[in-house]
């Protein structure tokens, strides 16, 4: 093995070990025996910590997704045959959401809505936002709208944002503007900020767009690195639609 290699898997090790917090005999062990120290370490400590982070649990669902789509689906129908609560039927129909088959989630959504929650304001934002996905924006806004008429107190930010959304995409762009005006003053993340540039682009509102892209840029500087690395996705759409005014 080369001696870089191996000085290389040292210190990306040892980073490790201060970083989280290790036990410094780990430090002995990957200097006191290069190659075999780093691999010890890597099996006990570093992979078990990847796959229970976050970005490890992605890895993981994405693995089984590709061998086996079906995999939680099935397993989420054995459920609902032994108990057919509303809980067990949100769950199957966020699974179907997360795999994008939005349209088969509606009607599991629907049966959720039974008994104590047949107005439950969480459970009709989660069809709603199905309803959206399944290109059916005006059912979205009815069920959205239910919700204000039933559960005028409820406050929820991605609700909020789905509602500017349907507005937007049943042509009421003035109604849209003005929710998006309200809803980037709180909403969490840069998602509300670019969707409302995006409909100041479709209005033909240049100047006014570019000044979305610049406050999420800004944003973005002045924050965490937490947080450029939870709107990734986000924050690149942005860098790529700044170019554009160039």
């Amino acid at each position: 093995m080369p001696i870089i290699f191996v000085v290389c898997l040292q210190v990306l090790c040892g980073v490790h070990v201060v970083k989280t917090g290790q036990e410094r005999y780990w430090l002995y062990l990957i200097i006191g025996l290069p190659g075999i120290g780093c691999a010890v370490y890597a099996l006990a400590i570093m992979l078990p910590d990847l796959f229970s982070s976050r970005d490890g649990r992605k890895i993981i669902r994405h693995a089984h997704d590709k061998m086996d789509p079906e995999r939680h689906i099935r397993m989420l129908r054995d459920e609902l045959n032994i108990t057919q609560t509303s809980q067990n039927y949100v769950l199957l129909a966020d699974e179907l959401m997360r795999v994008g088959r939005p349209k088969e989630a509606i009607p599991e959504y629907k049966n959720a809505l039974t008994g104590i929650f047949t107005r439950d304001p969480d459970i009709m934002v989660k069809l709603a936002a199905a309803q959206f996905d399944s290109h059916d924006p005006v059912s979205c806004q009815q069920t959205l709208d239910d919700i204000t008429q039933h559960s005028p107190d409820y406050q929820s930010q991605d609700g909020h944002l789905l509602y500017a959304r349907a507005l937007a995409e049943n042509g009421h762009l003035a109604e849209a503007e003005s929710e998006y005006q309200a809803l980037i003053n709180y909403y969490t993340g840069p998602e509300a900020r670019f969707r409302y540039y995006q409909l100041l682009m479709d209005q033909g509102k240049m100047e006014a767009a570019k000044q979305q892209l610049e406050t999420i840029l800004t944003t973005a500087r002045c924050a965490k690195p937490h947080y450029r690395k939870l709107h990734k996705a986000w924050l690149s759409k942005t860098q790529q639609a700044i170019k554009l005014f160039s």
